[in-house]
């Protein structure tokens, strides 16, 4: 059974109050208007008797005329003429007023900050004064939010700006490593110090990606852009030291990933691809980096034709570069899968909610 729920005062609208109000203010004005209208009305009525007693009327002359029902009615006009101004004095300085308020902080609070009342429009200085303090309240809002948006573009502008000199600095060191390698006394010497420098590259890569890249939010990588640059990046320095011809495809979608996620990835990126030339040589390399969007995940996966067969990263290996890539997928918190038929490695990441 459903029950009604029960109105009380407290649920009654403003304008019905005040005529509660002003009718039960004017309840005594009533009783005494209908008392005298009562004796008004057998005043008249005993006069037309009595002139028609002396002037030998019928009885049906004796008649209540409209000036008489005027006169009988009016101490009960004069209080509903009361009742009636008085809501309207109400209704002029009080209900709409007060409706012009709320309009106004329902506009506001649907996200126009621009509305503010004219005080001087109000007719009462205590609901005028209410509308000032309405527009003062606005207006140190809309301050406040242009000091945290001021704030807000410092603060990125300076974020920018570390990024920056990071990725300056993380350049100079891979120019100074490049230098190194041209006096190594072996070519494993020369490879060495070629993983490293493609490692601090790739570092350089993210920060200037961390920095220069038009995300949605401002916080987030490109990932194509970033893996593009990565790709052509490794072309050239794998080219240059397995002395083989180095073909990436990227095929990534457009994504945007936390900067946490996009470092793991150019690590994996990077290193994926130089076990592959190593792997490859001395023959080419043609290799494919790929990242497609899964729901709230994406999925990146590097193919070669050297990782079919037998997993060659295994995570019991002592080969640095495994040690990297494994722990790279750790910060992604998602295993590495190799899928020895497709000859490709596969991972999982989590992408920004939007």
């Amino acid at each position: 059974m459903t029950s009604i729920p029960r109105r009380g005062l407290r649920d009654w609208p403003l304008g019905a109050k005040i005529i509660a109000a002003l009718a039960s203010t004017l309840l005594p004005l009533l009783v005494g208007a209908v008392v005298l209208a009562v004796h008004n009305y057998r005043t008249v009525v005993t006069a037309r008797h009595r002139a028609a007693a002396a002037w030998a009327l019928p009885v049906g002359d004796t008649s209540i005329t409209l000036a008489d029902a005027l006169g009988i009615a009016l101490p009960v006009l004069m209080w509903l003429a009361a009742l009636a101004i008085g809501w309207l004095v109400a209704a002029r300085f009080i209900v709409k007023p007060l409706t012009r308020m709320r309009s106004a902080v329902e506009t506001y609070g649907a996200g126009d900050k621009t509305v503010r009342l004219d005080a001087q429009s109000f007719t009462s200085r205590e609901v005028g004064a209410l509308a000032g303090a309405f527009n003062a309240m606005a207006d140190a809002i809309a301050t406040h939010d242009a000091e945290i948006g001021a704030a807000l573009s410092e603060q990125r502008r300076l974020t920018r700006e570390v990024h920056h000199r990071v990725k300056n600095n993380l350049q100079i060191v891979s120019s100074l490593l490049s230098i190194q390698s041209r006096d190594a006394v072996s070519a494993d010497v020369a490879r060495a110090y070629a993983l490293v420098q493609a490692r601090v590259a790739a570092l350089a890569v993210v920060h200037r990606w961390m920095y220069d890249s038009e995300t949605p939010s401002g916080r987030d990588v490109d990932l194509r852009a970033l893996a593009t640059d990565l790709s052509a990046g490794l072309e050239l320095s794998l080219a240059a030291t397995e002395q083989i011809g180095v073909t990436i495809h990227c095929n990534v979608e457009r994504l945007f990933v936390a900067q946490d996620t996009a470092v793991p990835l150019a690590f994996l990126i990077t290193e994926l691809v130089s076990c592959a030339a190593r792997m490859s040589a001395p023959r080419p390399l043609v290799a494919d980096v790929q990242a497609t969007r899964d729901d709230q995940n994406a999925v990146l996966c590097i193919t070669a034709p050297c990782f079919k067969g037998d997993n060659v990263l295994d995570p019991g290996r002592a080969d640095p570069a495994s040690r990297i890539i494994h722990g790279m997928a750790r910060q992604l918190r998602t295993p590495l899968l190799h899928d020895g038929e497709a000859g490709s490695y596969r991972i999982s990441f989590g992408l920004p909610l939007e």
